[in-house]
């Protein structure tokens, strides 16, 4: 019996709910943060009308069923399985039974689904004999180097192996991806179509929660969709442990869920109560963002490899390196950011070249340059995994040293130049590399004609000089990154872009991996590059001025002297390396007195004027304290002493970076300064060691002194209040 939970009015179009279903069904990780992602395993479609009621009965049954119960008095008398009534006839589940050999062969339509679901051999089957029996006809995907093409093909009867009928199903996406992909197009344009879908939620911790079945049924014909989930498993399952659907009317959206029995209240069981709390409002929220057409950009993660094998090689490596590396960290920088981040990266790049060799049959591990490889720990995790590499970084990282022998990495400056190419390594990699970001895709263009790229544009740097936006209307960073791709088009090559799951809001990769030019062509394509480098730089090469000034016969000699010279020129004059050692912004080196100077300066600017607010001290318990006015910065800076603002900006910082280092005293909001409320102990989110160990601003320099009591303020009233 299903019970409808929760029913809201909304104003939207059927094509905007299909929108918001296609995006949690697609990514529910973003709401359910235990699961990596998802896998889908099989998908079938039905275009005639099918008895929802019936499917949905059939379906929990056997994910409720104990197959391994059963098998225990298992006769070895097969079950016939006769023709039904279409119309509603409900058939037991008794007769779809254990025999998983013949039918895992009939129904498989993903490759590597057999070795991924031994767990699954029985309940997988049945799932998909049940499917069939009630109109569902499997859809295959073909993959292309340059696509993800969706194809027709031929459903097998289960008894006759005979074609029962053809389903075509409509192009998905232009990336390239290796999942079965669900028609969502065919939806929103009939309208009328069924879609099921067995796959497998991918945990992020494999050793606190499993992988578990879930069966998707999308019904067009009365809009709405349901999630099923087998209940035989352990206690800490991925997803929530309850069937559920979605529902959307002319004027309302529901959320209903599933119960065995008449007399059981769901409202109250927590995992319906969490599904209404997290997963229903983000529905309907999307339900009003998404176009009335229904269609949604994927700016899903991980598309380019599988989600599986990334979260099980994930898993792996951060066992075998996190915590040992986090132990050893010698930098001053946060560990738990850069390792795991790293470890991350290295795994997307392993699961990308491991495809590639299948996909291209090689049995060499690819090779790579990491050019700007910072701390190197990209380059000791995947020459440690096999992937023989080099590291090169303007600036040698503490942690080098602690690396075995065989890690290799120099400190040395890259410049675009012919001497700076790499023709024996296979990969050149680019993470966060600054300004040789825009020449990652040269440089692999002019080494070897199989050399790819990959890269993580960060800071917006062009060849010569930083980044400059042609468009207001768009942030930089996605302007940047059709810049990016541009060059890699310039150079050639087929860029692929993808997101990562890394700690970092500059994620987004770009794979150059194949060319779009045969190997005879490169002379025009790098006569092709060097016109591109020059519209944008706008200089002359040092080689092509010798070039153009270079028209008699009897300068052979200084010309030949000019060609030996060439490698040593640089592809752009104004190019220029970062220092090795990057100067510090954020006023840490000002001295003390200028610094407790300028402080007590804006201080007293906002204590000029007078403003009232109740500070808390207890429970329901206030006191009147006087915060004091507010000013701009540029209002401040104008008030400021010259020789305290040049004196600020010698230490690479401004006004406002100071005024944020003192958080404890200002606040700053859409650049407005003013005094912050001092928050009470119990309220305040300071760890147990710094309280009281460092003297109160407002007890000593604020005309009412601080609001709080002594023993509910943070820090120290006077010298017998701090802690030494």
């Amino acid at each position: 019996m299903e019970e409808i939970i929760e029913e809201v009015p909304l104003e939207a179009v059927p094509n905007q709910f299909w929108g918001a279903v296609k995006i949690y069904t697609e990514k529910p990780h973003i709401i359910n943060r235990r699961i990596c992602g998802t896998v889908n395993l099989w998908i079938g479609v039905s275009t005639d009308d099918f008895c929802r009621e019936n499917v949905l009965k059939l379906l929990r049954e056997v994910l409720n069923h104990d197959f391994d119960k059963e098998l225990e008095n298992f006769s070895e008398t097969p079950h016939i399985i006769n023709d039904h009534d279409k119309n509603c006839k409900y058939v037991p589940v008794s007769c779809y039974t254990r025999n998983a050999e013949v039918t895992a062969s009939s129904f498989i339509n993903n490759q590597d689904e057999a070795a991924d679901c031994e767990n699954d051999v029985t309940l997988l089957p049945n799932i998909k004999k049940i499917c069939h029996d009630q109109g569902f006809r499997t859809i295959l995907q073909e993959n292309s180097d340059s696509s993800c093409i969706t194809s027709a093909c031929h459903c097998e009867n289960l008894e006759d192996g005979e074609p029962i009928s053809e389903f075509q199903a409509p192009r998905i996406t232009n990336v390239k991806n290796i999942h079965l992909n669900i028609p969502w197009q065919h939806i929103l344009e009939t309208k009328t179509t069924g879609i099921a879908v067995i796959r497998r939620a991918l945990p992020k911790q494999l050793k606190k929660f499993t992988s578990v079945l879930e069966v998707v049924l999308i019904d067009g014909r009365r809009m709405c969709v349901s999630y099923l989930t087998e209940s035989n498993r352990a206690a800490h399952c991925v997803i929530p442990r309850i069937n559920y659907s979605f529902f959307f009317t002319a004027s309302s959206i529901g959320f209903s869920c599933f119960k065995e029995k008449d007399d059981e209240s769901l409202k109250e069981d927590p995992n319906v109560m969490w599904v209404q709390k997290n997963v229903f409002p983000k529905l309907r929220k999307w339900a009003t963002e998404v176009l009335e057409d229904g269609n949604v950009e994927d700016r899903g993660s991980l598309r380019l490899i599988d989600v599986q094998e990334y979260n099980d090689s994930y898993q792996r490596l951060k066992s075998k390196y996190g915590h040992s590396l986090v132990k050893m960290w010698p930098e001053t920088t946060d560990p738990l950011k850069f390792v795991y981040e790293d470890i991350a990266i290295a795994t997307y790049l392993i699961v990308l070249w491991r495809q590639e060799r299948k996909r291209k049959g090689l049995t060499a591990y690819q090779t790579f340059v990491d050019l700007g490889c910072g701390n190197g720990l990209l380059v000791y995790i995947l020459s440690s995994e096999g992937h023989q590499g080099l590291g090169i970084d303007i600036k040698k990282r503490n942690i080098w040293d602690l690396f075995n022998k065989q890690i290799q990495l120099q400190e040395g400056v890259i410049e675009p130049s012919d001497k700076n190419l790499f023709p024996e390594y296979d990969w050149l990699i680019g993470n966060h590399s600054d300004e040789l970001t825009p020449w990652l895709p040269v440089i692999a263009a002019k080494s070897k004609f199989t050399t790819r790229f990959f890269v993580i544009p960060c800071c917006a740097h062009d060849f010569d000089c930083k980044y400059r936006r042609k468009c207001a209307g768009r942030s930089q960073y996605s302007e940047y990154l059709e810049y990016i791709k541009e060059v890699g088009t310039v150079c050639g090559f087929e860029v692929w872009q993808d997101k990562l799951r890394i700690p970092s809001t500059k994620r987004v990769c770009l794979v150059g991996q194949e060319r779009t030019y045969r190997e005879s062509e490169s002379p025009q394509i790098f006569l092709k590059i060097d016109e591109f480098v020059r519209a944008r730089t706008n200089t002359i090469t040092k080689a092509q001025k010798n070039q153009e000034n270079d028209t008699n016969w009897e300068n052979h000699k200084v010309k030949k002297i000019r060609i030996e010279n060439f490698e040593d020129a640089l592809w752009t004059e104004n190019f220029k390396a970062r220092e090795a050692v990057q100067p510090v912004r954020n006023c840490t080196q000002l001295e003390n007195s200028i610094r407790e100077d300028l402080v007590s300066a804006v201080g007293k600017m906002l204590m000029e004027n007078n403003h009232l607010v109740e500070v808390e001290i207890g429970k329901n318990v206030f006191v009147p304290w006087d915060r004091g006015g507010s000013m701009t910065l540029n209002g401040i800076a104008k008030r400021m002493e010259p020789q305290k603002l040049s004196a600020l900006k010698k230490s690479c910082g401004g006004l406002q970076t100071l005024l944020k280092n003192h958080r404890h005293i200002f606040s700053i909001l859409h650049g407005e300064v003013t005094f912050q409320i001092p928050t009470p102990a119990w309220r305040a989110k300071v760890p147990a060691n710094f309280i009281k160990t460092k003297p109160c601003w407002f007890h000593v320099n604020h005309a009412k002194g601080c609001p709080l009591p002594p023993q509910m303020c943070t820090f120290a009233h006077g010298d017998a209040d701090l802690k030494v």
